[in-house]
């Protein structure tokens, strides 16, 4: 195969780049270029010579030298094509990341196929929203028809899109569905996201609000491609209780059912949104994780 182009300053490319992305079918959005601006200011391109296909690296510095670590916020990367890739070319993309590079840690997305990389998979829970919302509805667990009931129960009011401003201070201040209270950069990184993502109308911030019009639960979506990727969820005490959260995806199922439409949550670390999600009737796809290179 030809040697890869080894683009180091994405804006040279930014136009192709994108261009690629938007047509490929594997494409997500966390790939483009925008998303990876934010996720990882220092990352870099590899792609053929047309731009047929491409993959982003995403590079940092430790201690002065370049690595390879998966960004928070971004779950699945690898390559993209206006063709789903062959696992020869999934290898070749690999093998081409720079020698120099010290791998930590890069997730592919599912459409990846690497055999024998030594590869461990990781989870992303999907949930197809082409049917009808009684049907998908018909096949929620007893937790989540437990949390409907709840909500209703509670009196839960949703409105479809908050402020970024009231989403992050309210998952700073109150939040309770989390490990941890949201770090400094962790803030900063969902301002841009969530704005950016609303600015090229993309972005979704679902809101749940308590009988006494108190903000209890939020949820941020992403939607690109037929997908949407839920990137953050918060709720406080009483959100938790009444289940606020699964409140807002049940209203965003309802109101984008019989759509050409993917729910997700890709990061398989986050057990509860995930959990969540399955109890929705989701299914469950793999992607590559590989830690070292062949």
């Amino acid at each position: 195969m030809n040697p890869l182009l080894h683009i180091q300053d994405p804006e040279e490319a930014t136009e192709l780049y994108d261009k690629c992305i938007s047509a490929s079918p594997n494409g997500l959005v966390y790939a483009l270029s925008w998303y990876m601006n934010i996720v990882c200011p220092e990352w870099e391109i590899l792609a053929t010579d047309d731009y047929s296909t491409v993959m982003p690296l995403p590079v940092s510095r430790s201690f002065g030298r370049k690595v390879i670590r998966q960004p928070d916020f971004a779950w699945q990367l690898g390559v993209f094509s206006t063709q789903i890739p062959s696992p020869e070319i999934i290898r070749h993309f690999v093998q081409s990341i720079p020698s120099a590079y010290r791998l930590r840690k890069l997730c592919l997305n599912k459409f990846n196929i690497l055999p024998s990389s030594g590869a461990r998979f990781l989870n992303s829970a999907e949930l197809d929203l082409i049917q009808p919302y009684a049907r998908i509805n018909s096949k929620y667990g007893k937790s989540m028809n437990d949390r409907m009931i709840l909500a209703k129960k509670e009196s839960l009011s949703y409105i479809k899109n908050v402020s970024v401003h009231d989403m992050l201070m309210f998952g700073f201040r109150l939040d309770k569905f989390n490990r941890g209270r949201l770090k400094a950069g962790e803030i900063s990184i969902l301002r841009l996201l969530a704005c950016n993502a609303i600015r090229f109308r993309s972005g979704q911030i679902g809101a749940a609000y308590d009988v006494h019009n108190n903000l209890c639960a939020t949820v941020l979506f992403a939607l690109f491609k037929g997908r949407a990727s839920i990137l953050y969820a918060a709720a406080n005490s009483e959100g938790l209780a009444q289940g606020g959260i699964e409140f807002i995806i049940d209203r965003f199922i309802k109101t984008n059912t019989e759509q050409n439409l993917v729910l997700c949550v890709d990061n398989s670390s986050d057990k509860k949104l995930m959990e969540i999600l399955k109890g929705c009737g989701s299914g469950i796809s793999n992607y590559p994780c590989l830690k070292n290179l062949d």
